[in-house]
């Protein structure tokens, strides 16, 4: 088992801790920016979905954030005569507002902000047009680590992100179970992707054994696909789905390009030690249906070990 050796915190620079205080004194100021900004931002976001949908019907890449959907909107993107539009929350309840509105909605699943999101749910949703959409499904505890790190300015470590890399690791570790809402991987199934589509894997089942499926209901025409399985399988199930010989799967938008320095690995190696938490979220509804058995012990071993 990896257990992080102990650490006490070292100081962090007077640079990163004052940066740290400004950061949330000037909280208010930068929203009172973004809300001026951010309509301008959705009205840009809503005439780029129009002017897709005039020239035919982009595939949704509709999967929850941190799950390398990216990759899978990146190859189809790629492809000759196939646009995407990507977004993480089509639920209005899971938008997240800002600084006054708590993180995390009554379901218990996170919120995000983004500026696709309300464009999208008018445009896709609140029509009557046939779909394409795309899901990927990830190891929940690589979903929740890469969540908080890779968000952690925006939501989870605000106060201390630049101070992060100074902090012991077991604080971090701390901190993240005692504000990170980790069902979140299995919720989005339910409160998110169930609710838009009508469709729910949880309860219809999964070829957990190949890797992904496709569900077919009224206009909605959906591929789920796990994202540990092998890029040419995801390339197949694709192909597949598509009629189309989509361009190659490759790793995108990878956690370290956002995180504070160091942390994610940090936790990764360190988040072995919380054999009871592993547990718990190999138990989640959505871990049980998308993993067999055996894929949720490898995936135990992998943390554990």
């Amino acid at each position: 088992m990896r257990v992080a050796p102990a650490e006490p915190d070292t100081p962090a620079p007077p640079t990163a801790r004052l940066r740290d205080a400004l950061e949330v004194l000037n909280t208010p100021f930068r929203f009172a920016q973004d809300a001026m900004r951010f309509p301008r931002s959705e009205g840009r976001m809503a005439r780029r979905i129009e002017a897709q949908l005039a020239r035919g019907t982009p595939i949704v890449v509709y999967s929850a954030p941190k799950t390398a959907s990216t990759a899978v909107a990146a190859a189809l993107d790629r492809t000759p005569g196939i646009e995407t539009v990507k977004v993480h929350f089509l639920q209005p309840q899971h938008f997240w507002a800002g600084p006054l509105q708590p993180k995390v909605a009554q379901s218990g699943l996170l919120r995000h902000r983004a500026i696709e999101q309300r464009p999208s749910r008018r445009l896709l949703l609140e029509s009557d047009r046939p779909l394409r959409i795309v899901s990927v499904v990830r190891d929940p505890i690589a979903f929740n680590l890469s969540n908080y790190t890779y968000f952690g300015r925006a939501y989870w470590m605000r106060t201390f992100w630049r101070s992060a890399p100074w902090l012991a690791t077991q604080r971090l570790i701390a901190h993240f179970l005692a504000t990170f809402p980790h069902a979140s991987s299995s919720l989005w199934w339910t409160e998110e992707f169930a609710r838009s589509t009508g469709i729910d894997p949880l309860r219809e089942g999964f070829d957990a054994e190949r890797g992904w499926q496709r569900y077919q209901r009224g206009r909605f025409d959906c591929l789920v696909l796990r994202a540990d399985i092998a890029d040419v399988d995801k390339h197949a199930a694709l192909a597949a789905w598509t009629g189309t010989d989509i361009a190659k799967v490759e790793r995108e938008n990878l956690n370290d390009s956002q995180s504070a320095p160091g942390v994610y690995e940090r936790m990764k190696a360190a988040i072995g030690g919380q054999r009871d938490y592993i547990a718990r979220m190999l138990d989640l509804p959505a871990t049980r249906v998308f993993f067999t058995s055996a894929q949720r012990e490898a995936i135990r071993g992998r943390w554990c070990d």
